[in-house]
């Protein structure tokens, strides 16, 4: 074939132009277009690349040469994580005056403002009432293309599908919104868009016009054997080859014809007519094309993505990623299926690998069924079930061999992991006769049982004539008892000073707690912050810091305090006035500086052990440097579409990046690549460095970890010793503080040992979210924190669970030890990092105005770096009882009215 790219005449991805030659019209443009004219609302919801863009952009161009007015909004640039909802209606009224040119009728900023008391959908439903329609004379339709990109907003949009029903409810009584009509198209079903269940009234679906988008048929599909026919004079037998294929896909049939285009076969002699190109038999070779162009070898020929895209949406894993996969099986067995609306059937075509013909479901090409095949589906179910094997044996005997039914924890595990899941048929089939096979062995217990407890009863007869005997002797034993109590009490004497002193003790740490409590409640109760209320809550909060200083004064760790509280309270409410005081001229140093280190998320931030300097991540691909003033020191791409986490070497004199790419890379401090491997099939979810730097281990999201040798850099060694035997992706790896052994956490809250041979020693029992090593050698401990919020520590020998104690986090995310063991910082979804010390007591309580991603301690446990949401990055203090003290009594004697009575507290 030539290799030689000509110009071509198809488009491969992206909207077609206004004018395009190639564009090929269905009858879903008539539908659109006729149904927008007439003032209905419209949608268009299908799998992605089936030319909805494409065919907004047609209908736009006849409604506006009808004089209809139009404006096209793509939903997702206004952003979803971290997006308020305050923002979120802002961004979509900004675009609405944008679109219609209203600049000069309002100040947006100004209208918006105006109106806080109302709430941001009501403010939006006010614009299209007063200003929009009273300011557009013609008909209007607005276009909402990426609707999906709500689902991952952080609130619920069923106020926006309100809004929109709201608009057709007004028709009745208010006539200039039969005028206005909106259409919205992307990947989603309706129901998946409404969140909130028995919304019917509100939602606009139930009075809306769904447009359904087919492939190209044959007649359709004629302007694209244009292009063909600059190859040969046999296009149309070379077209419908292609359809056959593509099953009329949009992206597909473009890509195809252009593949075609591009590898078409040398022109024949001029002898032979010159003009043409050999192609003598278009099935073969339309067919060859597709094996070498894109069916073998798919994924490095997939661009733009394509097949990837379907893959992700196949496999993405949710509580009916079971039953999707099972039914899209039966497919490809050619089981006949009938559509039902069904979640996973709904799941399924959303992929595009299924379509609706004449009334049953389908594979929707050749081409997605050589790549998606019966291989490759029964492979990743056998990856996601406990009990494959077994049920694949059972289902093979015709469902009598009773032997590979589960029982005892087995049966137990597999009900747990089923419970939040939608199974195949064949799945409840097999679980239910587990179930049955175990309650016919208890009716055999039960009856084993009743005889045990009829000898029981004739027992207890015999023992009850025993009964006066027994208590003769019962009292001849509390002679005794009597006498060994006289002597015991003679000898407590010796010990009770210092009874009385512990005593003494838990009384004064009881009433500097609930002096440190009190202060805490009168500063946070205050609403709106009353200066003067904040001020006396902190007079409290150093008083009973006084105490607690007086009484841990021979205690240098953390753990010993018997009382934490006011620590608490000085921290919560110095930060409550020092950000009252930002507002204005303040002598108050802040504790906290922020920066905008990225675009989108901070995925990881990572101190260096030897500097003050400190790495951010992120999902724009950028690795950057800062000092601890928030300048950047240095910037590079790292080439790894998103980085999922940074980590500076034991000894700081280089980088490693995860990438969502599959590769782990190491840079030196100016952003050279020094090496890089790729150990890890999928994005790298996490990284750890052993203590001397001679390993790093590495995990993924295809359930594996693997650990490298990176003594002889910049070679590294590629013997990579596997971690197999993961549910899921794996969420964390992290050596142990000496290097002997590592831990793997994946995503069923698993968390196992390993050895350095790649052999597992232990599974905890336990199911965690997150897990940190403390760095202090005298600790030689761990911690876990499970989703509820429960720390766990444990000792690293035996590593046997030693103490618990519950946070207030809801839904925790991570934890992380200080770097002096003295401190643990935990992180959940309410935007908020808390510290404990290691008896479960709160020491500190930092909130952030984003979603917080990750948390990094600088190497003297000083301050702390939090990476956010949406680019921002936190350096904040953490300060001791001296610390807190000092800076609380400063402010309070700078108040001319609280001299006399703080310099009597803080002398």
């Amino acid at each position: 074939m030539s290799t030689n790219p000509k110009p071509s005449y198809y488009q491969v991805g992206g909207s077609l132009t206004n004018n395009a030659p190639n564009y090929v019209k269905r009858q879903a443009d008539d539908d659109f277009y006729n149904g927008l004219k007439a003032g209905e609302f419209c949608y268009v919801l299908n799998s992605r690349q089936m030319g909805k863009s494409s065919l907004q952009v047609r209908t736009i161009q006849r409604l506006r040469h009808e004089g209809i007015a139009c404006a096209a909004i793509d939903i997702s640039e206004i952003g979803n994580r971290g997006v308020t909802p305050e923002q979120w209606y802002a961004g979509l009224l900004r675009i609405l005056e944008n679109n219609f040119n209203l600049s000069d009728v309002v100040n947006v900023r100004t209208w918006w403002r105006d109106r806080n008391f109302l709430t941001p959908v009501q403010r939006l439903s006010e614009f299209i009432e007063t200003i929009l329609l009273a300011n557009i004379s013609t008909n209007i339709v607005i276009f909402i293309d990426e609707i999906d990109s709500i689902l991952a907003l952080d609130f619920p949009a069923d106020d926006f599908f309100a809004l929109i029903r709201s608009c057709y409810n007004k028709r009745a009584n208010n006539s200039e919104f039969d005028r206005l009509t909106w259409a919205l198209l992307g990947v989603a079903s309706p129901a998946d868009l409404c969140r909130e269940q028995n919304a019917s009234s509100n939602t606009p679906f139930n009075i809306g016009r769904a447009i359904e988008l087919t492939g190209f048929d044959e007649t359709e599909a004629q302007p694209l054997a244009a292009g063909l026919a600059e190859i040969t004079d046999k296009s149309g037998e070379v077209l419908r080859e292609v359809l056959y294929w593509t099953g009329g896909q949009p992206f597909l049939t473009q890509k195809l014809c252009k593949l075609l285009f591009e590898n078409a076969p040398p022109p024949a002699p001029p002898c032979q007519g010159g003009e043409q190109y050999r192609i003598q038999n278009p099935r073969e070779w339309v067919e060859e094309v597709v094996r070498l162009k894109i069916v073998e070898n798919w994924e490095s020929q997939d661009v733009p993505e394509h097949l990837s895209t379907i893959r992700d949406r196949l496999f993405r894993e949710n509580q009916r990623i079971i039953r999707r996969l099972g039914l899209y099986q039966q497919i490809l067995q050619q089981v006949e299926i009938v559509p039902d609306g069904s979640a996973e059937q709904m799941e399924l075509r959303l992929t595009g690998l299924i379509v609706k013909r004449r009334e049953k479901l389908t594979i929707s090409n050749p081409i997605y069924e050589a790549v998606f095949n019966q291989n490759l589906i029964a492979q990743k179910l056998q990856k996601l079930s406990p009990y494959s094997e077994a049920l694949k044996v059972w289902l093979h005997s015709n469902s009598e061999d009773d032997s590979q039914l589960l029982r005892g924890d087995d049966l137990q595990s597999a009900l747990v992991w089923a419970a939040d899941k939608s199974l195949r048929n064949e799945d409840f089939q097999f679980l239910t006769a587990s179930q049955k096979l175990i309650l016919s062995d208890q009716n055999q217990l039960l009856l084993a049982a009743t005889r045990e407890t009829k000898k029981a009863a004739s027992d207890a007869e015999t023992a009850w004539s025993e009964a006066g005997a027994a208590k003769q002797k019962a009292k001849q034993w509390i002679g005794i008892g009597s006498a060994v109590l006289a002597a015991s009490l003679v000898g407590a004497i010796g010990f009770s000073t210092l009874a009385y002193q512990r005593f003494k003790l838990a009384q004064a740490s009881i009433e500097i707690e609930q002096n440190g409590s009190d202060a805490l409640l009168l500063a946070v109760s205050q609403k709106n912050e009353n200066g003067e209320a904040l001020s006396e809550a902190l007079l409290r909060a150093i008083a009973s810091g006084k105490r607690l200083k007086t009484l841990v004064e021979n205690k240098p760790h953390l753990e010993q305090y018997p009382a934490t509280r006011p620590l608490l309270a000085l921290q919560v409410i110095f930060d409550k006035i020092s950000g009252k005081q930002q507002t204005k001229a303040s002598s108050i140093s802040p504790k906290k500086l922020k920066w905008q280190a990225h675009t989108g998320a901070v995925t990881s931030v990572s101190f260096s052990p030897e500097r003050q300097i400190l790495a951010t991540a992120g999902i724009d691909d950028r690795v950057r440097i800062w000092n601890f003033s928030g300048n950047k020191i240095a910037e590079w791409k790292a080439l790894q579409q998103s980085v999922n986490m940074v980590s500076f070497s034991p000894d700081g004199k280089f980088l490693a990046t995860a990438g969502r790419e599959s590769t782990v890379k190491l840079w030196n401090l100016s952003g050279k690549l020094i090496s890089k491997f790729k150990g890890i099939k999928g994005s790298v979810t996490s990284i750890s460095f052993s203590s001397e730097g001679k390993w790093l281990a590495a995990a993924g999201i295809d359930g594996s970890a693997a650990i490298c040798n990176l003594s002889k850099l910049p070679k590294i060694i590629s013997s990579s010793v596997k971690l197999p035997g993961h549910n899921g992706l794996v969420r964390s790896v992290n050596f142990s503080p000496k290097g002997e052994f590592l831990t793997t956490l994946d995503s069923q809250s698993t968390v196992r040992i390993w050895n350095l041979s790649g052999q597992q020693e232990k599974t905890l029992p336990v199911q965690a979210i997150g897990i940190s090593f403390s760095p202090a050698p005298q600790q030689y401990r761990f911690a876990t924190v499970t989703l509820n919020g429960k720390v766990g520590l444990w000792n690293l020998s035996e590593k046997e669970l030693v103490s618990e104690f519950e946070t207030l986090h809801l839904d925790a995310k991570s934890i992380s030890f200080s770097p002096d063991g003295e401190r643990l910082a935990t992180v959940g979804i309410d935007k908020t990092v808390r510290l404990w010390n290691l008896t479960g007591r709160q020491v500190a309580q930092f909130e952030f105005e984003e979603n917080v991603v990750s948390v990094g301690w600088s190497r003297d446990g000083k301050q702390i770096a939090v990476a956010g949401s949406n680019g921002t990055v936190w350096l904040r203090q953490v300060e001791g009882l001296e610390e807190l003290l000092k800076q609380s009594c400063n402010f309070l004697s700078s108040q001319p009215e609280y001299l006399s009575r703080v310099s009597t507290i803080c002398k």
